[in-house]
């Protein structure tokens, strides 16, 4: 690649007219956001911006400093230049009325805004963007992209709208093509994460599989653009539960990162790698390994090298995830109780209103947490769509606090069956609800309702790769086959419980144990 950049680098020196200028900048523009914070590829920016004075091209002058704050705009340090240079853009923009020009600014402005954590500024400077844009019927291409991208961006972090997925679409499909392959892969990552969380997981695996596994596009992007593609794939799997392919896209985005992630601009997505993997560890029933890797997360947290770049929101959404992924950790345990996790558990609680929760680590968050019928009932009212995705155990657990009599575990077991739309809920969040039905039916003594519901499950536990939730999945099923006539039923279980032992679920190991010694209880009585 370093003779692509001598290419440019001789090329600028053979520019004459403002047109070749003209030219040279949009093949400048791909290369500086293929290669953001190169070395190289900014000294070329910087000679560009010499020669587009010595031409007199304002309009390329323009483009030329927003490519400038293209590489300095990850390292917070540089913030104090990036608003100088910004304030260039506008004052040539205002000067020679390029719109273009003014929309770049305001998106720039966007930036900074929400680098210092003023959201209100930041939405007020990219709708100003947009509205720009939208009053003039001709504009560049790549400034239009660009700016609808941040939008979008802004539209969905903020607000949820769905309106985000269109327009990030339309960015994929412009960036894609035009070789972009920085812009390419943040598209389709947040558009996987868009349709994971509050559409469809089908459309999110099919998008990944359509624009990365049946082309060679990754082959052709740089190491580190690879990387990001590696994670927003894994991430993906994780989101849907398919674990074993969401830590072999992880693993694979870790081994690229682990080697540059110092000095690299995208040393943030190393952390939050890591952060990822220790959840799929962690649902492998790969505790040992998720611990250790917890401690990794939490000391380059500490350090700061990995954290210093990201904005606030992101840094923030990578700490909440941990938090779930630890309280998980520690709820697997016999001893666990959890008033001796207060303060992990506060901080979880003050952060789902704003934050993306696994459904499972949430799921489980809310069952081991004990939290008040009024908390319940605070977060059911949350408008985020990982509580609208779990609102069937939120309900379920309303109905459960407010009495123990049969009709109103009953009523709570209907809540658990009034799920979101099932289409955007995974096999292994099925199989939770069921489980939580099963316990409750056991509880109040139906065992008959036990086996039908379970039935499903008997011959695909091998689709719920969540491991703590499959051994008792197997080990409840047995549960209601004794107790509709299966004698084998205990022995079954027993090896569920061996599981239990091997991989340390120790509570879970507990809780198979009552459920053996009643049926033998049951037993003896028969006898």
């Amino acid at each position: 690649m370093m003779s692509n950049f001598g290419e440019f680098q001789t090329k600028l020196k053979q520019i004459s007219s403002k047109d070749e200028l003209k030219v040279f900048v949009k093949k400048l523009q791909v290369l500086s956001y293929n290669y953001r914070g190169n070395s190289i590829v900014f000294d070329i920016v910087k000679r560009t911006i010499l020669k587009s004075l010595f031409l007199d091209d304002t309009t390329s002058l323009i483009n030329l400093h927003s490519l400038e704050i293209t590489h300095l705009q990850h390292k917070k340090k540089n913030l104090e230049s990036i608003t100088e240079i910004s304030e260039k853009i506008r004052t040539l923009s205002e000067r020679y009325q390029y719109k273009d020009g003014l929309a770049l600014y305001y998106a720039h402005k966007w930036y900074i805004a929400k680098s210092k954590g003023n959201k209100h500024q930041a939405t007020e400077a990219i709708e100003r963007s947009i509205s720009i844009l939208n009053d003039f019927p001709t504009k560049d291409e790549f400034i239009f992209n660009v700016c609808n991208y941040i939008y979008a961006v802004e539209k969905w972090l903020e607000h949820r709208e769905l309106e985000s997925a269109k327009i990030l679409e339309n960015c994929f499909n412009y960036f894609s093509t035009n070789g972009f392959y920085h812009g390419s892969a943040m598209s389709l990552g947040i558009l996987a994460i868009i349709f994971q969380q509050t559409q469809s997981k089908k459309d999110s695996m099919k998008l990944l599989e359509r624009n990365i596994y049946n082309t060679d596009v990754l082959s052709k992007m740089p190491t580190e653009i690879q990387s990001i593609i590696q994670f927003f794939i894994g991430f993906s799997h994780g989101l849907n539960f398919n674990l074993k392919e969401a830590e072999k896209h992880l693993t694979d985005a870790q081994n690229i990162l682990k080697t540059i992630y110092r000095k690299s601009i995208y040393s943030g997505y190393y952390l939050i790698t890591l952060s990822q993997l220790t959840a799929v560890y962690a649902l492998q029933g790969k505790i040992d390994l998720a611990y250790k890797q917890m401690k990794e997360v939490e000391q380059l947290i500490d350090e700061g090298i990995v954290t210093k770049n990201l904005d606030s929101f992101s840094k923030k959404q990578i700490i909440h995830s941990f938090n779930l992924v630890t309280f998980y950790i520690k709820s697997r345990f016999l001893d666990f109780k959890a008033e001796d996790s207060e303060e992990l558990i506060q901080e979880i609680s003050h952060n789902i209103d704003r934050f993306h929760s696994n459904a499972i680590f949430f799921s489980e968050f809310l069952l081991s947490s004990n939290p008040s019928e009024e908390q319940l009932i605070k977060i059911k009212e949350l408008n985020n769509p990982s509580t609208k995705r779990v609102e069937h155990v939120i309900n379920f657990l309303i109905a459960r606090t407010i009495q123990s009599e049969e009709q109103q575990i009953l009523r709570s077991i209907t809540k658990l069956k009034k799920r979101p739309v099932e289409e955007r809920m995974t096999y292994t969040e099925r199989a939770f609800a069921d489980l939580l039905a099963a316990r409750e039916y056991y509880s109040i003594k139906r065992f008959a309702e036990i086996a039908p519901l379970l039935k499903r499950y008997e011959k695909r536990l091998y689709r719920i790769e969540v491991l703590e939730l499959r051994i008792f999945m197997e080990a409840f099923i047995q549960v209601g086959a004794f107790k509709n006539g299966d004698p084998l039923g205990p022995a079954l279980q027993y090896m569920a419980i061996k599981k239990c032992r091997q991989y340390g679920f120790s509570r879970l190991e507990d809780k198979l144990l009552d459920y053996l010694k009643m049926q033998q209880r049951d037993i003896m009585k028969k006898t």
